[in-house]
């Protein structure tokens, strides 16, 4: 399957896991340095019963979150320990991912559908201009951030609003993630997406002509 911007295609890319590299258990580890010894546990009832889902849809500011977790927890932590904790999920981009995205930016129209929070976003947009200078937003035609427009993947109204908003053909858009799930979700509406396995990169995913080698 060759795709190219003659062609007139899309390609929408999930942020954590598929440009960006994230860590869930240095993120387990980090709260564990802590005490909290079940943040997997914890972690699932907060998803489960909305507090990560909140934070991520923009439904709760961050004291709040900051003060529930801590609630949660049942430690006295401040506020700056539960960022660094928080934020421990946070890896880093790498020089490869980036020169790759900035060079299929001149081969496809690019977006970015991703689920993140207020927290996260701070401190990996500033990385990004402090380590390559210039707007990491500016590579892609729109960004959809889900704390910003009040929704998440997997449900199929976030993909919807994608389509809509970016005025796309779902038939012209190829979505990328590294969550199973999402993947599924999005092909139910009808938008064709391949999954990033774990074993790996973006890069992995197309040829030195940068045509997708599916």
């Amino acid at each position: 399957m060759k795709r190219n911007l003659s062609d007139g295609n899309t390609l929408i890319l999930d942020f954590g896991g598929v440009i960006y590299k994230i860590s869930h258990e240095q993120q387990a580890e980090t709260f564990l340095q802590l005490g909290i010894k079940n943040f997997h546990e914890l972690y699932s009832h907060a998803l489960q019963d909305t507090l990560f889902r909140d934070l991520e849809c923009g439904k709760m500011q961050e004291d709040l979150f900051r003060n529930e977790l801590r609630r949660r927890i049942g430690l006295d932590l401040s506020d700056h320990e539960i960022d660094l904790a928080w934020n421990s999920i946070l890896v880093g981009f790498t020089e490869d991912n980036i020169r790759l995205v900035e060079e299929l930016s001149r081969h496809y129209r690019l977006y970015i559908l991703s689920n993140t929070n207020a927290i996260h976003y701070n401190i990996f947009m500033n990385e990004f201009h402090d380590k390559f200078g210039y707007r990491f937003n500016s590579l892609f035609v729109d960004t959809f951030w889900s704390f910003q427009i009040g929704k998440r993947k997997p449900n199929p109204d976030i993909y919807q609003h994608v389509l809509i908003k970016a005025g796309l053909n779902p038939d012209d858009v190829l979505f990328i993630d590294d969550t199973k799930i999402n993947v599924e979700a999005s092909k139910q509406i009808g938008m064709p997406a391949i999954w990033l396995a774990p074993d790996k990169m973006l890069g992995d995913l197309f040829d030195r002509n940068f045509d997708l080698k599916l």
